[in-house]
């Protein structure tokens, strides 16, 4: 057998719950939402913290806005300049960014367009609407 890290796997812990389930997903499963024109969302939702894949076709704006959950990022593909209470950064593929609670940010996209992972603690509940519109609307025939 492999050698491992006990200390990290931890395998003699009681503290294992069998009763649960997890879920498995597939992105182009999930139902995104147009949070704002050339900018999709696509969440998903896990119990204490959510995963947002953002989706930015060039020359798109995400305004300044903030919120009560803490959010990260990384920069998958593309870029996008991102602007975290004033300080701006063109970030590209690999760069993580992190933004406190409530403090106020914006992204845009100039020639290129950005696919992004941002992760949220907790989860973004004002996305469950959206989401759900949107799912509604793809049920009816209406497209995401």
């Amino acid at each position: 057998m492999a050698e491992f890290n006990r200390d990290y796997f931890n395998v003699e812990s009681g503290a294992q719950d069998r009763s649960r389930k997890g879920r498995f997903f597939h992105l182009d499963e999930v139902t995104g939402f147009e949070a704002a024109a050339g900018l999709v969302l696509k969440p998903i939702w896990g119990e204490n913290l959510m995963l947002s894949f953002v989706y930015m076709e060039p020359h798109s704006v995400a305004p300044e806005h903030s919120h009560p959950e803490e959010q990260m990022g990384l920069v998958i593909d593309g870029e996008y300049e991102f602007d975290i209470n004033g300080e701006k950064r063109l970030c590209r593929r690999g760069d993580v960014y992190w933004i406190p609670p409530n403090v106020p940010h914006s992204a845009r996209t100039y020639e290129k367009g950005c696919f992004a992972l941002d992760v949220f603690n907790p989860p973004r509940q004002a996305f469950k609407a959206l989401q759900e519109a949107a799912e509604k609307r793809r049920r009816e025939g209406g497209g995401a």
